[in-house]
């Protein structure tokens, strides 16, 4: 009986180890920046990051950011998250 309870609680050990409980309540999602020029030029995209919780709403809701406004050079960036 003794064996039983100390492999039961070891099991629960190793499970509670092996699972991150904040992965199984957070939402989580990857996003990459993305820049897009104006002047005709190809557009980049950047590493595709992991992101949760609060940090992937960040980016969901963030503004682009417009850089060179009104010349030639203008870029437009952005998180594209998925």
């Amino acid at each position: 009986m003794k064996r039983k309870n100390i492999l039961i609680a070891a099991v629960l050990i190793a499970a509670m180890a092996a699972l991150p409980a904040c992965d199984l309540i957070q939402e989580c999602g990857t996003c990459e920046l993305v820049t897009e020029y104006s002047d005709g030029t190809d557009t980049e995209y950047g590493t595709e990051l992991p992101f949760c919780g609060d940090d992937l709403k960040d980016k969901e809701d963030a503004f682009p950011v417009i850089l060179y406004e009104g010349t030639p050079q203008e870029t437009n960036s952005y998180w594209n998250c998925f």
